[in-house]
């Protein structure tokens, strides 16, 4: 399709709706119901609306468990069915959604970086800074580029009061249950104002804080490559909003962050199956810079207007972002050679600049029958390379110009019908300059690549059926494609080729099916359920190369599982939940035969969550959140007991976590402990992985005590 036929087709899905929007008056009887209303799908729902599974983890839920553990990819692991648990590191590779990797979010803007891949893009802001999480399961082709196992919408806070200045401070201390002294202590102090001035709404919020050292259940420190000990975070959060009049207003959003690790450990490398990699005291190598993210910047400006025309609504938005993130110092190993077989530290360098445009019409044809239509442009331009600290490149500087229409329907017959179909089509067009691979020996031929364009063009759809006649049973099917230009730049970096044409770069595109259930039992029972199933003709699973190096297989693969979750209001001061997750990754071998499993990185152990909520008297909770992570054998060692990297045989543990809570006038106390009972286990990434330096414990128990004055 060319562009002129592109713009065209965009024209006439703007022309077919608007014809019809003047006589329109009805407002959507779904958003009257008293429930949390979710935005990420692009047309404003409740979740039993969607035709998907839908997680929202919310203020009241954040604010509780990151008391006991504030990092967000903790939080994500331990409340979201079907996501995989954090990996104790900055890393969150090993971290899918039901078994591949999810868009990440910051009020709608890309964290992600597919050109490369950071494996950082959930720990992008914060706890502080979060309102709440929109989780929606499932391949989807609602933003295009890089959801293939669903959309992680991150929402910021904003100001909520109509008072013209109030805040907040709150001050934090934690210490790993008192092992080690002032080394396992750690700080957290948050700032906030916010108010409402005339029609001017604003919030400010800032955060500060450091991590103690990390200790297992032992007392012993963990081994801080990639770790989250000794690590300093800072957030600035900027956001305000001006109603020019009830129906049109804009909005700013501006958040810093960055988190750094400045430890007096080094790594004493562990030998798998036998004994864990822990921290010593020494100094680190003096070509070595401090690892972390060294800047994470987002932006927005959006422009709202309701009944732009007739029975129209109308969004834009202008946003950016610019990141800067450094990796852990590699030291030449003669062995394992990299980098021309010298000692280096790789990078990654990603900036954005996007724009997203929506208009949202509601057709009604009775009081019980409507359409609501959400049809707009996307236009995304990233730029990505893989610089090491010393200059030299490893992925060269990638650009890539994203431009989509789309066109989302949601139809609701005799109010109880919902059906939904949806498209969209991108037009990627990535350049890659001429560049030199940089090898892993200096004998080793070179390889110059001849650059050029990369074209993608991608039409992808997505349908779905929700019935909610009877509370107690509301049944939905859906069916969804994505797809992702998964990790371009990890693939060009080891090309064999010298010219770009040759090399594999063709798009992973998936096909998500989903059947499932919402039911709602006298308001004081909520079950949901679902099974999926996913299906890859090109793979994205990673492996590793004879080098040593993780490379992407492109073999076909299919992923199959099924969550259930339950919330019962027991008491009035008395509350409990459980969810469930299971699913399997297998990989179609050469003869045709799925008998091959994807690997530990892709596919976790089953995981059982369960949480009571007490209020022993008013203005105080009590809550136990306990979690059991299963098993998963399915590789065979291959010397002596041991596994490839991504194999490694996966053992059960139980985690249990307290947080309790007394509200006195102006005051919030707050105690957290994560690991209650001070459990010593390998977390699950540190098993898989199967690798010395990587096997390392968990966080053994951490006690946090928070107090919060507000004003």
């Amino acid at each position: 399709m060319t562009k002129k036929n592109y713009l065209l087709l965009g024209m006439a899905a703007l022309a077919y709706t608007n014809s019809y929007a003047n006589d329109v008056t009805k407002v959507d009887s779904t958003l009257l119901l008293k429930e949390v209303v979710i935005s990420t799908t692009r047309i404003p729902e409740i979740k039993s609306n969607a035709a998907t599974t839908v997680t929202i983890i919310d203020q009241k839920q954040i604010a509780q468990m990151s008391k006991a553990e504030s990092d967000i990819s903790h939080l994500l692991g331990l409340l979201t069915p079907g996501m995989a648990l954090a990996s104790n590191t900055t890393s969150s590779r090993t971290q899918t959604l039901r078994g591949r990797s999810a868009l990440v979010l910051i009020d709608g803007i890309p964290q992600s970086t597919p050109l490369r891949s950071t494996d950082r893009d959930i720990r992008s802001l914060d706890v502080s800074a979060i309102d709440h999480i929109e989780i929606i399961k499932g391949a989807t082709s609602l933003y295009g580029n890089g959801a293939i196992g669903g959309v992680i919408n991150i929402i910021t806070k904003k100001n909520t009061t109509k008072k013209t200045f109030a805040g907040q401070s709150s001050l934090s201390g934690s210490t790993y249950n008192f092992y080690h002294g002032s080394d396992g202590m750690g700080y957290r102090f948050n700032q906030q104002f916010y108010g409402s001035i005339n029609k001017l709404s604003y919030l400010v919020s800032g955060t500060l804080s450091k991590t103690g050292s990390s200790i297992d259940g032992d007392g012993e420190y963990i081994s801080p490559r990639y770790g989250l000990g000794d690590t300093y975070t800072s957030n600035a959060l900027v956001k305000l909003g001006y109603a020019f009049s009830p129906k049109n207003s804009i909005e700013f959003m501006y958040n810093f962050y960055r988190s750094l690790q400045h430890t007096s450990l080094i790594q004493q490398a562990g030998e798998y199956l036998k004994t864990p990699a822990i921290g010593v005291f020494g100094d680190k190598d003096p070509q070595a810079s401090d690892e972390g993210t060294r800047y994470n910047h987002n932006a927005y400006l959006k422009f709202t207007s309701r009944k732009l025309f007739a029975n129209t609504d109308f969004e834009a938005s202008l946003y950016g972002t610019s990141l800067y993130t450094i990796f852990d110092f590699r030291k030449h190993n003669p062995k394992k050679p990299r980098w021309e077989e010298t000692s280096g530290q790789a990078t990654i360098k990603d900036q954005k600049l996007g724009f997203r445009s929506q208009f949202s019409t509601l057709l009604a044809f009775s009081d019980n029958s409507f359409t609501h239509l959400v049809y707009g442009f996307d236009y995304l331009l990233d730029k990505t390379s893989q610089p090491l600290v010393d200059g030299r490149y490893w992925v060269p500087n990638l650009t890539s110009n994203n431009e989509a229409i789309f066109l989302q329907t949601k139809t609701t017959l005799s109010k109880d019908l919902n059906i939904k179909v949806g498209a969209r089509y991108d037009i990627i067009d990535v350049n890659v300059p001429n560049y030199d691979i940089l090898r892993t020996k200096k004998s080793a031929p070179e390889v110059h690549v001849k650059g050029g364009n990369l074209k993608y063009n991608n039409l992808s759809f997505n349908a779905g059926i929700s019935y909610n006649k009877y509370r107690a049973f509301q049944p939905f099917i859906a069916y969804s494609q994505g797809f992702s230009i998964f990790d371009l730049g990890r693939t060009l970096r080891a090309a064999k080729e010298d010219v770009l044409s040759k090399i594999s770069t063709e798009p992973v595109k998936t096909d998500n099916y989903e059947i499932g259930a919402y039911s709602d039992i006298n308001r004081w029972l909520q079950l949901n359920g679902a099974f999926f199933y996913t299906y890859s003709k090109l793979g994205s699973d990673l492996k590793i190369n004879k080098a040593g190096f993780w490379e992407v297989n492109r073999t076909p693969q299919k992923v199959y599982g099924i969550e259930l979750n339950a919330d019962a209001q027991l008491l009035n001061n008395l509350k409990a939940g459980a969810n469930f997750t299971w699913f399997e990754g297998k990989i179609k071998d050469t003869y045709g035969q799925w008998r091959s499993y994807m690997s530990n990185i892709s596919i976790p152990a089953a995981k059982f969550a369960m949480y009571i909520d007490y209020s022993p008297v008013k203005n105080a909770y009590l809550q136990l959140h306990y979690i059991h992570s299963g098993n998963r054998d399915r590789f065979q060692p291959i010397d002596d007991g041991k596994y490839n990297e991504g194999e490694g045989k996966i053992s059960s543990f139980n985690l249990l976590n307290f947080t309790a809570g007394y509200k006195l006038n102006s005051w919030d106390i707050n105690l957290g402990i994560s690991n209650l009972l001070n459990n010593t286990y390998y977390t699950t990434t540190s098993m898989l992985m199967a690798r010395d330096a990587e096997y390392a414990h968990a966080d053994g128990r951490k006690i946090s005590l928070t107090v919060t004055f507000k004003y």
